[in-house]
């Protein structure tokens, strides 16, 4: 008992001082400008006000409140990308001054991610398995997926939060509360980002065991929030300029003069604006130097950029639908997912979700693998030392995207290629029973 309780503090200890570094670290980095977050404030801010964002072209005469200084050229769409469900999200903090949203927005960073660990911990049911989990959320902390999210202002986080809800809430599905909760998690997360619905796939065989009410609830939020996207007339179109984005952004993605555009791209610099000062950034800079080290991972940009070869969308997409299908079909026909589990359930669909960033043809920026935090501390609050091999690979995975040496060309790549084998390997293997759930019937 005495020995337990020391093992406790000692992992509260290590938790409270990581989070305090790089809680440091971060504030830090924020002080630079979140450069991606700008946009999606300019998007809430043109919906509140009624007009179509993603097309929107800036002029001065429009004054500060849709201005991006963002070198980002706007031939084929402006640099918004968020899901018009996302943007109405950020309405109760749109109309503040750009900077103090920043220090929000950092705030909700570190809230979602702190949420994901004690989800996490939630789960297991030794020290064994509460240590890996502290493990896993130090280094997730280090990796610079993490670090290039602070830097940019970016939402990625959002997805492991809103799965880690979504899954709390799917296993207590038999009281009416979590039913609805975990209703409306999954009608979130797709609603701002539709490609999650890959997530979902493999709980399709969990829905049966559902009663008529329960089902009810679960399905009402969706039913709600869809109904009004397609209803609203104004909502409706927000949503049909959304997808014409996706394409344009798709097209200019794909086009051979992006870079030589985006350099040549001479947007309007003030010197302050909404609490920003050119001169405290370029000061924040000197004082803490940070580098944004980003690596092209989907299949589309690496292949232009390392075999000067430009695969067409449809084969790209051709590849993703085959990919996935075939992977759908092996899980069904070796697994059914209520004999499987929700934990598994769970990793395989978020694999098959992350498997979608990768065949795209799209930029996959380095901010993306922050969301592995949601099958890395999934999988670390079921630590079984039998499975030792498969956390031994993890570990490798993780410390490849913390690593930062030049002789190791797309390590962070590799690293997150790892991971994703090693998780698709537990989902397919025998040794899958390892992974106990009966604490999760609690």
């Amino acid at each position: 008992m005495m020995q337990a309780k020391y093992q406790h503090f000692a992992i509260f200890m290590m938790l409270a001082l990581a989070f305090a570094f790089c809680i440091h670290r971060d504030m830090q980095i924020e002080k630079q400008y979140t450069v991606d977050l700008r946009n999606r404030v300019v998007g809430a801010r043109l919906q509140k006000d009624g007009k179509l964002p993603y097309f929107y072209r800036w002029r001065p005469v429009d004054g500060l409140r849709y201005y991006d200084p963002n070198k980002l050229d706007t031939t084929y769409a402006n640099a918004i990308t968020a899901s018009p469900f996302f943007h109405h999200l950020l309405f109760p903090i749109a109309d503040l001054p750009q900077r103090k949203i920043s220090q929000i927005w950092l705030a909700l960073e570190y809230f979602m991610f702190l949420s994901c660990v004690l989800i996490a911990f939630s789960f297991t049911g030794n020290l064994r398995q509460q240590w890996a989990v502290v493990i896993a959320a130090v280094l997730l902390l280090f990796t610079q997926a993490w670090v290039v999210h602070i830097i940019a202002g970016q939402m990625y986080i959002v997805f492991p939060f809103l799965a880690f809800i979504f899954l709390f809430c799917f296993i207590r599905k038999e009281h009416l509360l979590f039913s609805f909760l975990s209703g409306l998690a999954a009608a979130t997360i797709i609603l701002i980002r539709p490609t999650c619905t890959l997530f979902f796939l493999p709980f399709l065989p969990l829905l049966k065991t559902f009663r008529a009410k329960h089902a009810l609830l679960f399905f009402l939020p969706a039913i709600l929030l869809s109904g009004y996207s397609i209803l609203n007339t104004k909502e409706r179109s927000y949503w049909m300029e959304y997808r014409k984005a996706i394409a344009a952004h798709i097209k200019d993605h794909q086009s051979d003069d992006l870079s030589e555009r985006t350099i040549a791209y001479k947007p309007v610099i003030y010197k302050e604006w909404e609490g920003w000062s050119l001169d405290s950034i370029h000061q924040a800079r000197i004082k803490f130097p940070v580098q944004w080290l980003s690596e092209s991972s989907s299949i589309g940009i690496f292949s232009k950029q390392a075999f000067h070869k430009t695969i067409p969308v449809w084969v790209i997409n051709s590849i993703l639908l085959l990919t996935i299908a075939g992977l759908l079909i092996f899980w069904f026909k070796q697994n059914n997912s209520a004999k499987s589990g929700m934990v598994l359930t769970a990793l395989f669909g978020f694999c098959v979700y992350m498997i979608s960033d990768f065949i795209s043809p799209l930029w996959r920026i380095q901010y993306y693998g922050v969301q592995w935090a949601f099958p890395l501390l999934l999988l670390s609050a079921f630590y079984d030392k039998r499975l030792r091999t498969i956390y031994l690979l993890l570990l490798a995975g993780l410390l490849l995207n913390i690593l930062n040496t030049p002789w190791l060309k797309m390590r962070h790549t590799i690293g997150e290629l790892i991971i994703l084998v090693t998780l698709l390997w537990v989902c397919f293997s025998p040794k899958a029973r390892l992974i106990n759930e009966k604490k999760l019937s609690l």
